[in-house]
């Protein structure tokens, strides 16, 4: 009888867990795991403490708006790299945050650009 219970009781969480998140924003829920992995990762204290500020302070409306210009779509990947980049994360940082060569950073900057086309939406990728 009370593993019934239990497993209600966690079902129940994990309902609950899962409607905060649906009312929560995406890119609200990426720059919260951001946050998290910044933490976490192997980047120096100061800047870790810089970016998780930049983080918390991100206008989320303005990354949305800016995104819906793509002419192309835009992955979630993209969208941790897109912003990364408007926190003006270093390319050696993002390299060690995300377990990847520097020059990957570069590459796909490169691409996020061309999704844009010749919208010059994010200055930041320029």
């Amino acid at each position: 009888m009370k593993q019934s219970k239990q497993k209600t009781d966690i079902y129940d969480n994990n309902s609950i867990n899962g409607k905060l998140q649906i009312k929560q924003r995406p890119i609200q829920i990426m720059t919260d795991k951001l946050i998290r992995r910044i933490s976490d990762s192997l980047i120096e204290k100061s800047k870790k403490d810089i970016y998780i500020r930049q983080l918390s302070n991100l206008e989320i409306e303005i990354v949305e708006q800016g995104c819906l210009t793509a002419d192309k779509r835009i992955s979630n990947m993209d969208m941790k790299y897109i912003i990364c980049f408007s926190i003006e994360m270093e390319v050696k940082d993002l390299s060690l945050l995300f377990n990847i060569e520097p020059a990957s950073v570069r590459t796909a900057r490169y691409r996020i650009r061309k999704k844009f086309g010749e919208k010059n939406t994010f200055r930041f990728l320029i």
